[in-house]
Formats: C-alpha cells, structure tokens, sequence
C-alpha cells in the first residue's frame, strides 16, 4: 500500500520517523506497472553505467528507506559551485518534471537533494541528473510522461 503523501506535513514527518520505515508508493496517479518496470531496470542500468554502484541513489522510486531519505532532504542544502549550479539547472530545464519532481512534495527535496550530492560527489552532467530524475519519477502512470 501508499503511505506517501504530497502535503508539506508528510515531507516533515518524515523526520520524525524509524529510520527502518519505508516511504512507499505513488503521489499523484496510480502506478503503472509497465512504466514502473522500466524506472527500476533503468535504474539498475544507470548505476551500472556510472561503473559505481552508488548507494545513494534509490533502486526503487516506490519504495524508500526513510534512513535515506532523510539523508538526501539533508543535502538539499548542499552550497553549490557556480559550475555546479549550471549543472543542476540544466536538469532542472531538461528533466520531464522541469525539475526532481513535478510539485515541491517530499521527492523534490529527496531527489534535489540526490542531485546536488551526485554533481558535487561524483562529477555528475546535467544529461546524467536529467535521465536520473526521468528515471525517479514518483508521480506513477505514465500519460504525462514522455520519453524524448
């Protein structure tokens, strides 16, 4: 079942709880298990691909550790370089969300947050974050996403 919320309330709770909890299932539509099938073996791909199997990056958008989401809301205020900036901009341009995710809920800062961490930690482009994101949306269905 869904236990995930978009209200700011839900994105503040999240610090108050286990760290063993989980945050799970869609915000806005019902998910669509072929779109859902395509974000986690894209995932697995990506963290292939970067030939490091970065921990930090969910392997299930649906279904998140609360140990890590608060980590990644942590560092959402990461202070970034003018370079690094124009990176995240970039993703935040190009992603199909026009950003981490398609209101300010508990994701955008999750996945900002990722963002921010993967730029400043591991030289991620702005092509790499904007394909992570597409990858991670937790919006579920799939009409208004759109692959370029």
């Amino acid at each position: 079942g869904s236990n995930s919320s978009c209200s700011a309330t839900f994105k503040d709770s999240i610090l108050t709880m286990s760290d063993d909890a989980r945050l799970k299932g869609s915000c806005c539509s019902p998910m669509s298990i072929h779109r859902y099938r395509e974000q986690v073996e894209g995932l697995q791909k990506f963290k292939l691909v970067s030939s490091q199997n970065i921990s930090e990056i969910p392997d299930d958008p649906y279904d998140i550790e609360v140990r890590l989401a608060k980590r990644l809301i942590f560092y959402y205020d990461i202070e970034l370089t003018q370079e690094e900036q124009a990176v995240y901009d970039y993703a935040m341009r190009n992603s199909n969300e026009k950003g981490p995710c398609c209101c300010k809920c508990w994701r955008w800062y999750v996945y900002g947050g990722l963002g921010k961490y993967l730029i400043k930690n591991y030289n991620f482009t702005g092509e790499q974050l904007t394909e992570l994101w597409n990858l991670s949306d937790g919006c579920g269905g799939e009409s208004e996403h759109h692959h370029q």
